[in-house]
């Protein structure tokens, strides 16, 4: 079951468990989609802004992620500069 997760979250997930990207990701969510059910798991469209390891935002423009339910990571504490 996916922790709940709001817009304002930002979410950590290592490279593999999410569609279509390389690399770890980090966003700052700023819509919370669908979730879909497939036969390799749960999934859930996200849209939020990129972020760097230590919280700084990467761009302006959002971008869109569908990440697995299971591998989603909700940071906690101070999460963003700008």
């Amino acid at each position: 079951m996916m922790a709940e997760l709001n817009v304002g979250d930002v979410i950590e997930v290592d490279d593999g468990d999410y569609r279509y990207g390389m690399g770890r990701l980090i966003m700052r969510v700023t819509t919370i989609g669908n979730r879909q059910c497939t036969a390799d798991g749960d999934w859930v469209d996200l849209d939020g802004l990129d972020l760097r390891a230590d919280g700084t935002q990467l761009g302006a423009q959002p971008r869109h992620a569908v990440v697995r339910v299971n591998a989603l990571r909700i940071r906690r504490g101070p999460q963003t500069r700008q």
